[in-house]
């Protein structure tokens, strides 16, 4: 499972302004404890939302959600002061403005790309073309607002220490305090990015798979597992 500490959550900043890192700290409320101040060194880069920017974070009411879940002493205990690893998708939840074609165009790029790796037949990429230029276009009819990931800040990293870690905030909880200008990607970079970001997810569920196969192993079961969702 992950953690989601966002109830311990009571301040801190995240910076990708160096491209391909992300470093900053986050202090986490530990019920009857003095406050965990927690160090990032994480490989990666924000969606493109803040992609380059200086974030900061910041909850006006942090608590211990060990309370609601029944858990003795604090959420955060086991959790490493040290979060080194990988980023997955951190973004502030900001549209890049309405639908376009523009941007339909640069998706359509990176999936070009992607089927090239994947050396996917010509009748499957004509109907993968299709369905998305489909898709895309009703995005632009309507209007919609286009977000690199969610409407909302949502930041995600895999920790060496502590797997998968997701904190999930309000708009109001973040604000971009400073930015390097990013520059713009290939499509080939942009897929890159994205793989990069899928990867350790991932490594992440095979890991619970092999660890349930384990569990049922020790059960006397003959150890085989369908398949787990992870929320």
């Amino acid at each position: 499972m992950a953690w989601r500490p966002y109830e311990n959550l009571i301040d801190g900043e995240l910076d990708n302004r160096t491209p391909g890192k992300v470093i900053g700290w986050l202090r986490f409320y530990r019920k009857n404890v003095e406050p965990l101040r927690v160090t990032f060194n994480l490989e990666g880069d924000f969606h493109d939302d803040i992609r380059g920017a200086l974030i900061r974070l910041s909850n006006p009411h942090p608590s211990d959600c060990a309370e609601p879940l029944g858990q003795e002493g604090t959420y955060m205990g086991g959790f490493s002061p040290m979060q080194t690893g990988e980023a997955g998708d951190i973004t502030a939840g900001i549209s890049l403005g309405p639908w376009s074609q523009e941007i339909a165009d640069r998706l359509m790029q990176e999936h070009e790309v992607a089927w090239d790796e994947m050396q996917l037949p010509r009748a499957e990429r004509e109907k993968q073309r299709r369905e998305c230029a489909t898709r895309y276009r009703r995005h632009i009819e309507a209007g919609d607002p286009y977000y690199p990931y969610v409407a909302y800040p949502y930041i995600e990293w895999y920790s060496e220490a502590n797997g998968r870690v997701v904190l999930e905030l309000d708009d109001a909880q973040v604000s971009v305090v400073g930015r390097e200008a990013p520059r713009e990607k290939t499509p080939a970079e942009r897929l890159a990015a994205r793989q990069m970001r899928e990867a350790p997810l991932a490594k992440f569920l095979a890991g619970l798979v092999q660890d349930l196969a384990k569990q049922n192993r020790e059960k006397g079961d003959d150890g085989g597992v369908f398949g787990v969702r992870v929320s």
